[in-house]
């Protein structure tokens, strides 16, 4: 059974890139998604690091996190894939226990797994559980997420209303990935294994009083419990957002403005 690898990089941050490389691995292969929206002229050649057989680069022109990813995905030929940015440690013998999970659980469909910060520390239930019925306070984050590539390639992708350089929800990506493959019926489970080493601060914590993330968390809020309890969760969310509480009602607007967003322009996965 092989790993991909599958990172996801823009204009000159491709020159990160051959720093998270590991030694060659017989069964463990990069792909390198290379989004590209700046003048060709002030573009970098591509990296010699990256001259590797194990590693294949594919462009594609314009903006958004999700697209990138999505473009990665529809280039993948492993047995198992894992989402990766362009910024990440990888410890070889942790990044194989991935495999290991997946062949030790023949209808596993998609993992999720630990990574390690020294600046931003993320804490992680102790014990595995099916996403479905996830740990409280449990969130999931993109560089956590591996999956069984047949179960996902042409089924489902990362939505690009959200996500980095998304038009205007500019988080959430992960959870509305994995919110699509429960509603598929795969199978979705938290491994408490660390696979990596992120050490910059993730994108949500230095969100967290932009308009666009509060909407992005409305919208989500809306996917996961139109059916239930959405409108406490929005005013819950808006007021855990607020480090003033009189901020609260402009938290509210703005996640409610999410909320109408994604009615008026969700397509399902």
């Amino acid at each position: 059974m092989t790993l991909e690898i599958l990172i996801c990089t823009y204009n000159e941050r491709i020159s990160n890139v051959p720093n998270m490389l590991m030694q060659p691995m017989h069964n463990i292969s990069y792909i390198v998604s290379w989004q590209q929206n700046a003048e060709p002229a002030s573009l970098p050649k591509i990296p010699d690091g990256l001259k590797r057989d194990d590693v294949k680069i594919v462009t594609m022109q314009g903006k958004g996190l999700s697209a990138n990813r999505n473009n990665a995905i529809s280039h993948a030929s492993g047995d198992i894939c894992l989402i990766a940015d362009d910024d990440l440690t990888y410890i070889p013998n942790h990044v194989a226990h991935i495999v290991e999970i997946f062949e030790s659980h023949p209808t596993l469909d998609i993992a999720t797994f630990k990574y390690d910060s020294k600046n931003a520390p993320k804490s992680y239930p102790s014990y595995s559980f099916d996403l479905r019925q996830p740990a409280k306070g449990y969130y999931v984050s993109s560089i956590e997420i591996a999956f069984r590539r047949k179960s996902i390639q042409n089924k489902i992708r990362f939505n690009a209303l959200f996500g980095a350089n998304a038009p205007v929800l500019n988080a959430g990506e992960e959870n509305v990935f994995i919110l699509d493959a429960i509603n598929a019926g795969l199978n979705c489970f938290f491994f408490p294994y660390t696979i990596a080493r992120h050490d910059h601060a993730p994108t949500s914590s230095r969100l967290a009083e932009d308009p666009h993330y509060l909407m992005s968390n409305g919208a989500y809020i809306y996917l996961a419990y139109k059916d239930g309890t959405a409108p406490l969760r929005y005013a819950m969310f808006a007021w855990r957002s607020c480090d003033n509480p009189l901020k609260f009602f402009t938290a509210l607007r703005h996640v409610l403005q999410g909320v109408k967003y994604i009615k008026k322009n969700y397509v399902p996965a």
